[in-house]
């Protein structure tokens, strides 16, 4: 999948409705949201964010992993006896504009 940066970087030049239906569709996800919203606070491990939502840990780590792909969190490694993966929000703005839907208009028109 394309990174949240790079698709709306170019959204109107390059890319296309598929592109910005499959950031939206990220976005359109409830546990997703509030993963978002709880790593914004601060950075988190997988394991924080299950008990924070009450959910397992396989189920968080398949959202942050489609999260990572799609450039909305990056995921560093941190040392110590047992190395973990703490996820942090990566800056990213959701702009989409008249301008950016007549661009996708024309594009679908064949201009």
């Amino acid at each position: 999948m394309l990174g949240v940066r790079q698709c709306l970087d170019a959204m109107g030049e390059n890319r296309g409705v598929e592109e910005l239906a499959e950031v939206l569709r990220m976005l359109a996800n409830p546990v997703r949201l509030k993963m978002l919203a709880l790593i914004a606070v601060k950075p988190r491990y997988a394991y924080e964010l299950a008990k924070l939502l009450g959910l397992s840990y396989p189920l968080v780590h398949l959202h942050l992993t489609a999260l990572e792909r799609a450039g909305f969190i990056e995921g560093d490694y941190v040392g110590g006896p047992r190395t973990r993966k703490v996820y942090k929000l990566r800056d990213f703005e959701l702009v989409i504009s008249r301008e950016l839907l007549r661009k996708l208009g024309e594009k679908l028109e064949g201009g």
